[in-house]
């Protein structure tokens, strides 16, 4: 019998054996917590992103970043935060959770990122922030945004595809007040699950360390190092509410042999989407987001193809082995908050017709051909053109 193809994945963690070893020595070392595994992590993480230490913290999830920074910020309780349809549904969720409302709002159909000019349309005195979402790591432009907002508001960058997205030096982001990125299982660079955050503000960092740790101290030591003053260990001295959100040096462990490998994955990837499109720039049917900006290296966490037959080409793709799917289902079409959206007509048509095809570095050169040989085949059957 043949054996059965393996399907082609939209997401692929490429994990190497030098976390397996780092791996063992965490088992051996029977402390699974935070650790020197985590500090070298975010030392090297810090020196790849060109930013002091004290300006990174990790924690257990992206997820946990964008609810923590909307408390952190103390923006006026019952004021509004400006987010594109097109984000990861826990924003606004951590917004509502915070006593605050979003407005909901479109995007740019080239980019997928917010629409400047909705921004600008409905950011008004009840507003206190925006929070956008770097689409497939194409970044937003800060700069523009501030100019709309003012340097009073507080500007949130959710880049959890964006990690190696630079643009004249600085990471997308880094000229917003907050910024996150995710570690999960499907990112560029994947810990398993996990999180990292840039604060500037060195007050508002250390709100958030407290925050994300119970409200101790970010000064507290363990009991173990309190013990050796002579003093009682097991008693905590918390300075606020908080929650508890730690990233390991399990975590680090899988992660930490992957930062040097950053630059050799963002450059397959690059390859990879010079490949696609010099094979789809000749398609009357079929179309794709393009970077264009010749200041920014992209992270091509997406490739998006664009077409009106996108839920026939996805199907087709899936029965041939090769998962596709689409990021993110707009959140004005969820019924809990199409009460904070307003009209999303060029996010309408862009989630009916986008779609996110492989590109991550795992690919071989087969893969890619499978790929485009697939995408033109669905021409040929299914709309009758040749190949």
């Amino acid at each position: 019998m043949p054996l059965e193809k393996v399907m082609i994945n939209i997401f692929e963690p490429n994990v190497c054996k030098d976390s397996e070893k780092l791996l063992e020595e965490v088992f051996e070392s029977r402390w699974l917590g935070k650790g020197k595994l985590t500090n070298k992590f975010e030392a090297d993480l810090c020196e790849y992103l060109k930013v002091q230490r004290s300006e990174f913290h990790t924690i257990a999830s992206c997820t946990d970043a964008l609810f923590a920074s909307i408390r952190v910020f103390n923006l006026p309780r019952g004021s509004c935060v400006v987010i594109p349809s097109n984000s990861f549904p826990a924003l606004p969720s951590a917004i509502i959770e915070a006593g605050l409302s979003p407005i909901i709002v479109d995007i740019d159909p080239t980019t997928g990122n917010l629409c400047l000019d909705e921004l600008q349309k409905y950011y008004d005195t009840s507003c206190s922030a925006v929070f956008v979402t770097d689409y497939g790591g194409i970044p937003n432009d800060i700069k523009a945004i501030r100019n709309i907002v003012g340097e009073n508001s507080v500007v949130f960058v959710d880049a959890a595809p964006s990690l190696g997205t630079f643009a004249q030096g600085k990471f997308s982001g880094q000229d917003a007040d907050f910024c996150c990125w995710s570690f999960d299982a499907m990112k560029l660079l994947t810990c398993g699950e996990g999180g990292g955050v840039y604060i500037k503000d060195a007050q508002i960092m250390e709100r958030f360390r407290e925050y994300t740790y119970l409200g101790l101290s970010a000064s507290e030591k363990s009991g173990l190092d309190r013990s050796k003053g002579g003093n009682v260990w097991w008693e905590y001295h918390i300075k606020s509410p908080g929650r508890r959100s730690i990233f390991t040096d399990i975590n680090a462990a899988i992660g930490l042999p992957q930062i040097g490998k950053l630059e050799q994955r963002i450059s397959r990837r690059s390859e990879i989407r010079s490949i696609y499109e010099d094979a789809f720039k000749d398609l009357d049917w079929l179309s794709y987001i393009e970077q264009g900006d010749t200041a920014v290296r992209y992270s091509n966490y997406f490739f998006t193809v664009i077409t009106e037959h996108r839920d026939e080409l996805a199907m087709h793709l899936k029965n041939n082995g090769i998962y596709s799917t689409f990021r993110y289902y707009p959140l004005h079409r969820i019924p809990i908050f199409q009460k904070y959206s307003m009209e999303c007509k060029k996010c309408e048509i862009f989630s009916d017709q986008a779609l996110n095809i492989p590109i991550h570095d795992s690919l071989s050169n087969d893969d890619v051909k499978d790929i485009i040989y697939q995408i033109k085949n669905f021409c040929s059957l299914s709309l009758g053109n040749e190949l």
